[in-house]
C-alpha cells in the first residue's frame, strides 16, 4: 500500500500509524513525502528510531531508512514479544515512540517489556505523566493491560529520560460505550523540573492549586532528571473517562503562570464536558480495532485526528461519523 505523507496535517503521526497498522494487517507499505509539510522534512532521529524499533519488533525489512529520507518501504513479518530496549539518543519523545509500539504489540500473542531512553516531557507530545494517567487509563477501558514506569525524566536538549512499558496481549477487546463525562471530584498534579532551581516545580504546583480550590488535589514533585526544563501535568477522572492537561515551562515563562495556565486548561476541559483535545487521536487506532461501535464526546475534529482516521480507514476499511461533539468509530467485529 502506498501512503502519501502529505495528506492532512502531513506530520510524523502518518508514519507511526501506518507502520503500526502495516504490522497488524501484514500489508507492506511504502510511505512517500514523509513530513514534507514540516520545517525539516523527512525522517528525524525520533522517527528513524520508531521505524527501526517497529522493524525489530516485527522482523520487518526496510529500505531507504536514514535521517532525511522522505520515502521508506516497510515489509513486516510476525510480531514478537519479549524484552526490548531503544535509545532515541536525543530529547525525542518517548511517549510518541511507545504509542507507536503499543498499537501492534498488544495485537500480538506474547507479553512484552519495552524500555526507552529519550525525552519524557518535551514539546509536541504527551508528557510521560499524561501517557501513564490518561492515555493508558483510557485504553484500559478497552481491555488493554499496559503499565508505564517513569524511571528518570528527560528534558530538552539532552533527553536521557528513562521509562519502561510492560504490556499484555489484548485478548478481551471492548468498545467505548456508555461514556458519561462529569466534573471530577479530585485532581492530581505532577510538577517536575531538572537543571533548574528546585523551587520551580513547587511554584508551578502552587500556581495550579491557587485556581483549583473547588477540588481535592494531590501533588507530586520531582526535581531530578536529565537536561534542563520543567513540566506540569494535571489529570483526573471525569466520570468514567480520564482527562488531562499538561504544559511545559520555558525561558521567561514564570513558574506560577505555567501552573495557573495548566489549571485553566483542565478547567476548560471540565466545562466542555468532552474528552480533552488530544486523547481521541491517541485512542482512534485502538477503537478501530475494537469490536462494534465506540462513541466519544470530543471538543472538535482536529486536523491531526482527521488525518489519523483517514490512515486507519485505508488499512482497516473502518468508518467514522462526526456530528457536533460526538465522534462514532465503527470498529472491526
Amino acid at each position: 500500500m502506498e501512503i502519501d505523507g502529505k495528506i492532512g496535517e502531513g506530520g510524523g503521526q502518518i508514519l507511526r500509524t501506518s507502520l503500526g497498522l502495516s504490522i497488524i494487517t501484514g500489508i507492506p507499505v511504502k510511505i512517500i513525502n514523509i513530513r514534507s509539510l514540516r520545517p525539516s522534512p523527512g525522517l528525524r532521529p525520533q522517527h528513524l528510531t520508531t521505524l527501526r524499533a517497529l522493524a525489530a519488533l516485527s522482523d520487518a525489512t526496510t529500505s531507504e531508512a536514514m535521517i532525511g529520507s522522505r520515502t521508506v518501504r516497510f515489509s513486516p513479518k510476525e510480531i514478537s514479544g519479549g524484552s526490548y530496549s531503544f535509545d532515541i539518543k536525543t530529547a525525542g519523545s518517548v511517549t510518541l515512540l511507545l504509542h507507536a509500539l503499543l498499537l501492534p504489540m498488544v495485537c500480538g500473542n506474547e507479553p512484552a517489556i519495552i524500555s526507552v531512553v529519550g525525552g519524557t516531557d518535551v514539546s509536541w507530545s504527551p508528557t510521560a505523566d499524561y501517557f501513564c494517567n490518561v492515555t493508558l487509563r483510557a485504553l484500559s477501558l478497552l481491555g488493554i493491560e499496559a503499565d508505564l514506569k517513569i524511571i528518570q525524566r528527560g528534558y530538552y536538549p539532552s533527553g536521557g529520560g528513562r521509562v519502561s512499558l510492560s504490556l499484555q496481549p489484548w485478548i478481551k477487546r471492548r468498545p467505548l460505550k456508555d461514556i458519561k463525562i462529569r466534573s471530577p471530584s479530585s485532581l492530581h498534579i505532577s510538577s517536575s523540573s531538572a537543571g533548574l532551581p528546585e523551587h520551580v516545580a513547587m511554584r508551578q504546583a502552587e500556581g495550579a492549586q491557587a485556581l483549583l480550590d473547588d477540588y481535592d488535589t494531590s501533588v507530586q514533585l520531582d526535581t531530578s532528571g536529565s537536561g534542563r526544563g520543567s513540566a506540569i501535568t494535571i489529570w483526573g477522572d471525569a466520570g468514567n473517562v480520564p482527562i488531562g492537561h499538561s504544559i511545559l515551562g520555558q525561558k521567561g515563562y514564570k513558574a506560577q503562570d505555567v501552573g495557573a495556565d495548566a489549571a485553566r486548561g483542565i478547567l476548560s476541559i471540565v466545562d466542555s464536558k468532552t474528552c480533552d483535545t488530544y486523547l481521541p487521536d491517541q485512542l482512534a487506532p485502538f477503537l478501530a480495532l475494537a469490536p462494534e461501535k465506540s462513541i466519544l464526546k470530543i471538543s472538535k475534529m482536529t486536523g491531526h485526528l482527521l488525518t489519523n482516521l483517514q490512515i486507519i480507514s485505508s488499512f482497516l476499511g473502518t468508518s467514522w461519523k462526526h456530528t457536533g461533539k460526538t465522534l462514532e468509530i465503527i470498529g472491526k467485529k
